[in-house]
């Protein structure tokens, strides 16, 4: 995998986390515009100047000044690797090591080569350090889990890290033949100063919710089998006329899945024999789907390309640009991109659960299924109750699904002597976006079950 700072992928990033035989290195442009990047900077120190985090405190203590500048690199490490508690999973943490080689490269962080060519050799040698799980308010970017990362690069004997499925430390290693790295001007902040785990993990699941979406059109593609559903309801002219392209995009899905169906109604309504006391049309799971899923399709490509943004961007500070030749103080750590797509991507992920849901409770509801016998018992009704477990099972889900939907935004408070006043929250995000596809899994599986069940029984008559 060639990083550059420009082209990295999600789903080049679900890769890297699961597959630790992929190896990373730079672009051939990255090591000279490395140097050229940190040559400016070190020169700007050189002539006395005072630089936030080189020669300064950090956030709310940025008004002391310390002309040691490796020290100060230090103390910034020393002073946030103070988490504790559960960790992160390992494959998420070597995907933060590839983003922040991807954002380091971009040469405006005032690295050296070195630097990113430490974070490769910890990636291909299979070095992960241990990280704590929370304990980031994601602004000034994750700041105490990417510390965890900082600390094993600059060798501290009793970091944890994860070598080849063996924890270790940094001190077994360093034995072994590991040269840790010496931090200089900047270079501690540049590594640590930046939402990545939150980028990274929201890279991951937005990957697996968009496969999680497709399954959603799947299945309820079987669901307009298991009913004796309607084609009309994804007839290319409806949507046409509410030209949404999330909702072109499912009815097309839809259509083609159900195209050589043998349970489905092709026939138009208008041609159909009309029976008294039968629907003259499918209820809301099956014939608006398409356009209940319109809004999460196209929430979840918005957040992919938020993500990719997040992915190759310079998001430490100060930015250092030596074209310009200008130090510029910002705050492009702050992770409210991230944050938002993740909040949406929640709402998305519980409008399929609510799709799925009452697409369940059609099947299972004798009033309702058409022909189905009730709870798709498959013998005698009186003493079997088939499904009725996994129909109380979905609302379970459905209740936690609802409650994990609730946007982070609204829970900011002010930390840090009131320097980060406002903080995005963007790893919580993830890590709660995480829980709701955990359980929008569930559900899949469980109405997956009463797809194969209805179908069969479809076929029995």
């Amino acid at each position: 995998l060639t990083l550059d700072g420009q082209s990295l992928t999600s789903a080049q990033i679900l890769a890297a986390t699961e597959d630790p035989k992929i190896k990373v290195k730079l672009a051939e442009s990255v090591p000279k515009l490395l140097e050229k990047n940190h040559s400016f900077l070190a020169s700007k120190v050189a002539e006395g100047k005072k630089i936030y985090g080189v020669n300064t405190g950090y956030g709310g203590s940025a008004d002391v000044r310390f002309e040691d500048v490796k020290e100060v690199q230090r103390s910034l490490i020393h002073h946030l690797n103070a988490g504790f508690g559960e960790k992160i999973d390992p494959k998420i943490v070597r995907g933060v090591m590839v983003v922040r080689t991807n954002s380091l490269s971009k040469g405006f962080s005032g690295v050296r080569h070195e630097v990113v060519d430490c974070l490769c050799r910890m990636i291909n040698d299979d070095i992960i350090p241990v990280v704590p799980k929370r304990g980031s308010i994601s602004a000034s970017g994750d700041l105490m889990p990417t510390s965890y990362i900082a600390c094993c690069m600059m060798g501290r004997p009793d970091a944890k890290v994860i070598h080849k499925g063996v924890v270790r430390t940094m001190q077994d290693l360093m034995n072994e033949g590991f040269q840790p790295i010496q931090f200089v001007e900047k270079e501690a902040l540049a590594v640590v100063n930046a939402s990545s785990f939150a980028t990274t993990l929201a890279a991951c699941l937005l990957t697996e919710s968009s496969a999680a979406l497709l399954m959603t059109q799947l299945s309820t593609a079987l669901s307009v089998e298991s009913l004796h559903g309607r084609l009309e309801s994804f007839h290319p002219t409806i949507h046409k006329c509410m030209p949404h392209s999330g909702q072109k995009e499912a009815a097309a899905n839809i259509s083609r899945m159900l195209s050589n169906s043998k349970l489905a109604e092709f026939l138009m309504d208008i041609d159909r024999e009309d029976h008294e006391g039968v629907l003259k049309q499918d209820r809301y799971a099956l014939r608006t789907s398409a356009q209940w899923l319109s809004p999460a399709i196209e929430t979840l490509c918005k957040a992919l390309d938020t993500i990719k943004i997040d992915l190759n961007s310079a998001n430490d500070n100060p930015l250092i640009d030596h074209l310009h030749q200008k130090i510029l103080h910002g705050g492009n750590f702050q992770g409210v991109s991230s944050t938002v797509a993740m909040d949406q991507t929640r709402q998305a992920l519980q409008l399929c659960g609510k799709l799925l849901f009452a697409q369940m409770s059609e099947m299972l509801n004798v009033n309702m299924s058409h022909g189905l016998p009730p709870n798709l018992c498959g013998s005698n009704p009186n003493v079997d109750f088939g499904l009725k477990g996994t129909d109380t099972a979905m609302a379970s889900y459905m209740s936690e699904l609802d409650y994990l939907t609730a946007p982070l935004t609204n829970h900011v408070l002010s930390a840090e002597m009131h320097n980060q006043s406002i903080n995005s929250l963007a790893l919580i995000s993830a890590r709660m976006t995480a829980q709701a596809l955990d359980v929008l899994h569930m559900m899949l599986a469980n109405i997956t079950l009463a797809h194969v069940q209805a179908i069969d029984l479809r076929v029995l008559q």
